[in-house]
């Protein structure tokens, strides 16, 4: 079989939503499809600084990160789409002034607003999903250099979010990733967008693709890909857009997959 680039997202395909156990029969298949010669890429919303190490330690070949903005081949990186100062601190200001809890995602490190109502909880709980401590924005704020890439936001349907959303649809894509929380990434890029790129500087097509995913933000490369995996943890719309469907994370749905299309 010729070589072929499988993609992953990371919670709720390689990991569990919230424990983040990724099961053995994961880690089997994925040193299987490498022994079998196939290039094997984290294609995911979370920041290069962000990714956990249980998933960087397995030394995949590259990684999209961001939805498509930074993209790395090894430790090489590729492709970088970033903000200017000015806009991110303008930005910084609307958010402010419409008291949203907003997580600002850096391929460097994440910002948090340490200004705003309620903040320590939402910090909190934010930095034990990422596993990771925060910045303050004020250091963007007061730089003239530094900047982010993406935000996480928590945005309830109020007149006032609403509005907020078509200001921010003006420059970005606002993915709702459920419970009032939205994904808001640079409008043009996108998971599908960082397969593009990999595929034309490696030589490959599509067909050459196998994506793996479970959730809103997958749905561009699951839409992208002939050979798109949808988790049995995701919900019915993406298992829709989906080729095939297979188990659970916890039921060894990579590796049964893997099985089904040959790659292992």
């Amino acid at each position: 079989m010729t070589s072929k680039l499988l993609f992953f997202d990371i919670d709720g395909t390689l990991i569990t939503e919230g424990p983040g156990v990724m099961p053995e029969s994961t880690k089997l298949a994925l040193k299987k499809a490498r022994d079998n010669g196939h290039l094997l890429f984290i294609n995911t919303g979370r920041t290069r600084t962000s990714l956990p190490e249980k998933i960087t330690d397995l030394n995949f070949d590259g990684y999209i990160c961001g939805c498509g903005i930074n993209i790395f081949l090894h430790d090489k990186e590729l492709f970088s789409q970033k903000l200017t100062n000015t806009f991110c601190k303008e930005l910084i200001y609307k958010l402010r002034e419409h008291k949203v809890s907003v997580l600002y995602e850096a391929s460097h490190a994440v910002y948090f607003d340490y200004t705003l109502a309620n903040a320590e909880k939402w910090i909190d709980a934010a930095e034990k999903l990422f596993q990771i401590k925060g910045e303050n924005i004020e250091d963007i704020l007061h730089s003239d250099t530094l900047t982010y890439d993406k935000i996480l936001a928590m945005l309830p349907p109020t007149p006032e979010n609403e509005e907020l959303k078509s200001y921010l649809s003006q420059y970005f894509q606002c993915i709702d990733r459920s419970n009032n929380m939205y994904e808001i990434i640079q409008k043009g890029y996108s998971k599908a967008s960082g397969i593009d790129f990999l595929c034309e500087h490696l030589g490959k097509s599509k067909e050459d693709c196998y994506v793996f995913g479970d959730s809103e933000n997958d749905r561009a490369m699951l839409e992208a890909v002939p050979n798109s995996i949808a988790m049995g943890n995701a919900s019915q719309p993406i298992k829709d857009v989906c080729s095939y469907v297979t188990a659970s994370v916890e039921e060894d749905g990579i590796y049964k997959a893997m099985e089904h299309f040959g790659l292992i």
